[in-house]
């Protein structure tokens, strides 16, 4: 008898810990979600095209592979990719192709001339996560947590790409 009223406490004080982890968890989700909107850069929207998203992809998968990266053009890309995610709803498909494409974009903007340099290989992975956001347009997986994670990637690609002195003229 004194086993299951000991079981039964353990029970009740296990669900009790539960039910406020679970509230904590609630309230600190809803302050992340009313902070979110914040993480937004001041960059003039470019409406999304699909089709333009899918022939960057395949224009920085060529770049990935030559030896000379021209600079000038990828700076032009990750612009127009800043101004696409400013156009898009976070935890949208678009809104993560553009993310994705930006910095990829800012992954070989940092490359070395090696074609096994670890940013290049970067920019493939990250390409490949393009192109997997570019073909299910719906809710990305993750809802609002993948939303505010693809917001802060986006911001960690702004900043990388002021460090990087190649900032000028990018949003």
């Amino acid at each position: 008898m004194r086993a299951v009223l000991a079981l039964v406490a353990l029970l009740v004080a296990v669900a009790v810990v539960l039910t406020l982890a679970s509230r904590k968890t609630s309230r600190t989700f809803e302050a992340v979600e009313r902070v979110a909107p914040a993480l937004s850069e001041d960059v003039p929207p470019v409406p999304f095209d699909e089709e333009e998203a899918r022939r960057v992809a395949a224009q920085l998968d060529a770049f990935a592979s030559t030896a000379t990266l021209p600079r000038d053009e990828l700076a032009e890309v990750a612009a127009r990719c800043a101004g696409w995610a400013a156009a898009t709803t976070p935890g949208s498909g678009a809104y993560r192709a553009a993310v994705k494409l930006r910095a990829a974009a800012g992954a070989l903007l940092a490359a070395g001339p090696e074609p096994t340099d670890p940013e290049r290989r970067r920019a493939r992975r990250l390409l490949a996560e393009a192109r997997e956001a570019l073909a299910s347009p719906a809710a990305q997986p993750g809802g609002p947590v993948g939303a505010i994670r693809d917001q802060l990637e986006n911001l960690t690609t702004r900043h990388r790409e002021e460090l990087q002195g190649g900032g000028e003229g990018i949003p």
